[in-house]
């Protein structure tokens, strides 16, 4: 039998307690060692992804988990994460489902009397952690993949009912509130220009908006437009999590950017950058907001307001186009009638 089929068939195999107590220490068993010396000699790593991911939702939920872990690494490697992101997605729901029997009783029962009476939600806490990261290296490299199970009503139903228990990482929970794809209208009443903005994989504090936006607007309109100054672009690169380093990230703690602009609202002195989009005025639908030359200055600390969630995140304010002055026109005066 071959390292590829010892390796399924191990994973097919139910998990014991002395490899749940282990933990990840489950990589350096005889099996996934020498399917990972395979994997380093196979140039087809779409093909081993199409043969394993079936066994993501017909193993147990540890070894499921641990095999979701080297199917993040083979997307990390340049596989196609369309072949095996659902079938994550899927086993991470099915782990989550579980928790609710080893939330309530792993505090009363030692983990051996867990593994007996609860074998299923013990195996599924303990490989949860390798899913939530398989998750996060397929979602972080798809927008359409987050925009569908962000609409999934079964996982958002579990997240919600485990918002305050110690399961759910933070930078996942992060990730499902990520605005992809949304629209932004921004006015400038003084010069009577308007701009549409697409924002992609942008956290939802307003800070991580305005430090990407008014770069956006800068190099659209040529500097100085409203008085601004420019953008530092260290702290743009790091909203954008643009080719970051463990140096970069080290240097990001203690330092701060600022707004260009003045970030307002009708009849407002500023729009918080603490506030979620959804705090946005909105005109059709469509959520707006508008710039000014700032009377006031007022800084945050991106490492701190919009954490890198991970490394393979791009994070984007785009220009679709800046209104034509009609348009801009017929907007300004319904926002200030």
């Amino acid at each position: 039998m071959d390292q590829r089929l010892d390796f399924i068939s191990f994973i097919q195999q139910p998990s014991d307690f002395a490899e749940i107590q282990a933990g990840k220490q489950i990589f350096r068993v005889k099996e996934i060692q020498d399917f990972s010396y395979f994997l380093q000699s196979t140039s087809d790593l779409n093909a081993v992804l199409h043969d394993v991911a079936p066994l993501l939702n017909s193993s147990d939920l540890f070894h499921a988990g641990t095999l979701a872990l080297i199917c993040g690494g083979l997307v990390e490697s340049g596989a196609d994460l369309s072949i095996v992101v659902n079938a994550t997605m899927e086993l991470l729901v099915s782990q989550l489902s579980r928790l609710k029997d080893y939330i309530y009783m792993h505090k009363k029962l030692s983990p051996q009397e867990m593994f007996l009476h609860f074998p299923t939600a013990t195996r599924a806490h303990a490989g949860l952690p390798f899913t939530f990261m398989a998750a996060m290296t397929m979602l972080c490299r798809d927008v359409e993949a987050r925009k569908y199970w962000r609409r999934h009503k079964d996982l958002l139903d579990l997240v919600e009912a485990l918002e305050d228990t110690d399961e759910l990482p933070f930078y996942f929970k992060r990730l499902l509130t990520l605005l992809d794809d949304r629209e932004l209208m921004v006015f400038d009443p003084l010069n009577k220009r308007g701009f549409l903005v697409r924002l992609v994989g942008v956290q939802d504090v307003m800070y991580h908006c305005y430090a990407l936006l008014q770069d956006t607007i800068l190099k659209h309109t040529g500097p100085g437009y409203l008085d601004a100054e420019p953008t530092d672009p260290e702290a743009v690169r790091y909203a954008q999590n643009y080719q970051l380093t463990e140096k970069d990230y080290y240097k990001a703690r203690g330092t701060y950017d600022y707004q260009r602009f003045g970030f307002s609202y009708p009849g407002g002195l500023f729009f918080a950058g603490s506030a979620s989009f959804a705090d946005l005025p909105t005109l059709d639908g469509l959520p707006f907001l508008l710039i000014e030359k700032k009377s006031m200055t007022f800084q945050w600390e991106p490492a701190n307001m919009y954490p890198v969630l991970h490394g393979a995140l791009a994070s984007w304010v785009y220009l679709v186009h800046e209104m034509r002055s009609e348009e801009v026109n017929i907007w300004l005066q319904r926002i200030f009638s």
